[in-house]
């Protein structure tokens, strides 16, 4: 069952104080036990919203430092890590884990000790280990004192029904989802029913009981409007991979169509979700017979798996693609992607295989892991923080698309985008957030792209877009959507006041009749100029 009570932003949350914080991180700034209340609400977080909890952990961790009070600094080291987890540092914060949990289990502290617990149970079920999973779901809910927040006992149920079933203990899993409901009822807590919903209908979809299933959907969307709360996306495909199952492809695609209509509205918590929403879609789309609807959205898919290393995702859009060209009466090239989807899928679950066991080792101290070399040369084209292509990957890309544009006479269009005033975010703010602001980023931009378009970090805060087949016109207005992408995502909850833009430079160029250096140089200068004009603009063709 995928993890879909994380990262959500499907309703108002828990604000934390953050002038508290502030305060707090002065010398002689707390006391011991207001602290304590905060870091209550601050451990739930990022389970509610990662992107609001980056600037407060930082907050809580300097502050815990001039506390000096090493129970509070190792809480406090403990939310960071489950933030890195979700980031996808899966090894780094299992190691951190592991040293948290051991001391918590050397200095007889309970609340560490099952919180550090349910961590370690969310870091076994990323890599698959099921069984480890539930062992440590169980001390989890062992060691937890009586008298925690109503949310963290509801955490650590969640998180337990979750094991459970994935352990084909169903009945075991449902009481303890009823157990988070009442919780939930109890205190007004409308995320953690949505939550608990949410994957009480998954259980359902997989045990065949679509009645059931269906019961719980309506349950979702009661809720949702009751407390007038928009789902996310995550939520919304929940609903309508039940509807696809219930016979209404056509219902299915009214409602998840919205999630992908306007890319400068979408939630920062949820671009990460679209491709998966945009497969649901498509198999919406196809069940009505609507081949080129259904072609246009498995070609988005495609471009942002491609973008950001989307493997799993992309053997899936293999699959669906073998399906619309079977409804199309294209059976010789059904046949060709089916046979590319079966490979390819053997291929990704020995990669996830090898992959875990280098996590597996990293984290315990094992020896490295023997890595493919196929999968070393995909990582070593990939920026490590952000998935995107890197400059590596630039380089030899532009050659081989100037290439085709001098074969073909089309036109090739490039910008450069570098965010501006980030050094500010870095200085003010830490690094940890500044990578947070670049890895969303890097997702506004795959989204705001065009889908024959290539996204790559080229360093720091420096991104290049590559769009083949795209004249000037064309080309300008694809940056300038970048840029209002990134002007209009909601930065509040990573960098407080500070906003986040950016200035493109572009250059398109015709037949290709120029070097890579010379299509940098020219969209790089400006970029200069968008710089001295003011910033948060794109300056093209002049």
């Amino acid at each position: 069952m995928p993890d879909h009570y994380s990262d959500k932003k499907t309703a108002p949350i828990q604000q934390l104080d953050l002038e508290l914080l502030d305060r707090m991180a002065e010398p002689g700034g707390c006391a011991y036990e207001e602290f304590e209340r905060l870091l209550d609400k601050l451990e739930i977080q990022p389970y509610r919203d990662l992107n609001a909890a980056i600037a407060p952990v930082q907050q809580a961790l300097s502050a815990a430092e001039r506390l000096g009070r090493e129970a509070l600094i190792q809480r406090t080291r403990l939310i960071h890590a489950d933030v890195m987890c979700r980031q996808g540092k899966v090894a780094e914060s299992g190691r951190l884990i592991r040293e948290i949990n051991a001391w918590a289990a050397e200095h007889g502290h309970d609340h560490i000790l099952a919180r550090s617990h349910r961590l370690l149970c969310s870091f076994f079920r990323r890599v698959g280990d099921h069984d480890s999973a539930l062992e440590h779901a169980l001390r989890a809910l062992k060691h937890l004192p009586s008298g925690v927040a109503p949310a963290t006992r509801a955490d650590h149920l969640m998180i337990l029904a979750l094991a459970l079933d994935e352990a084909g203990a169903y009945d075991d899993a449902k009481q303890r989802f009823d157990e988070v409901l009442a919780i939930a009822d109890a205190t007004g807590d409308v995320q953690f029913a949505l939550y608990a919903l949410n994957n009480m209908a998954f259980t359902y979809y997989d045990l065949g009981d679509l009645e059931k299933a269906a019961q719980l959907i309506a349950q979702i969307r009661e809720l949702s409007a009751r407390h007038n709360l928009r789902l996310d996306v995550l939520l919304l495909d929940t609903i309508a991979k039940g509807e696809i199952l219930l016979g209404h492809p056509e219902a299915a695609e009214k409602t998840l169509l919205p999630v992908i209509s306007d890319p400068s509205q979408r939630r920062l918590s949820e671009l990460a979700s679209l491709p998966e929403s945009m497969l649901t879609i498509a198999q919406a789309q196809l069940m009505q017979g609507k081949l080129p609807e259904a072609q246009a959205t498995l070609d988005e898919a495609r471009h942002l798996c491609d973008d950001h290393g989307l493997s799993g995702l992309r053997v899936r859009v293999r699959l669906r693609q073998a399906e619309v060209y079977a409804a199309a009466g294209r059976y010789k090239e059904a046949y060709e992607e089916h046979r590319v989807f079966h490979d390819e899928s053997e291929a990704l679950r020995s990669a996830e295989r090898e992959a875990k066991a280098r996590i597996f080792q990293a984290v315990f101290e094992a020896e490295e892991a023997r890595k493919s070399s196929e999968h070393f040369r995909e990582m070593a084209l990939r920026d490590p923080l952000t998935g995107l292509r890197n400059r590596r990957f630039i380089d030899e890309h532009l050659d081989e698309l100037l290439e085709q544009s001098r074969e073909t006479g089309d036109p090739l269009t490039v910008a450069i985008i570098d965010l501006d005033f980030f050094k500010r975010i870095n200085d003010t703010l830490s690094h940890f957030v500044g990578d947070t602001v670049l890895i969303n980023v890097a997702k506004i931009l795959s989204v705001a792209a065009a889908e024959k378009a290539s996204v790559a970090r080229m360093g720091g805060e420096e991104f290049v877009a590559m769009f083949p087949r795209t004249d000037a016109k064309q080309g300008f207005e694809l940056a300038n959507r970048m840029c209002r992408a990134i002007r209009g995502a909601d930065w509040s909850p990573i960098t407080g006041k500070i906003p986040v833009t950016a200035s493109i430079g572009v250059h398109t160029v015709y037949g290709g009749e120029t070097s890579r250096t010379d299509l940098l140089a020219v969209a790089d200068r400006r970029l200069y100029m968008a710089k001295r004009s003011g910033k948060d603009q794109v300056v093209a063709e002049g």
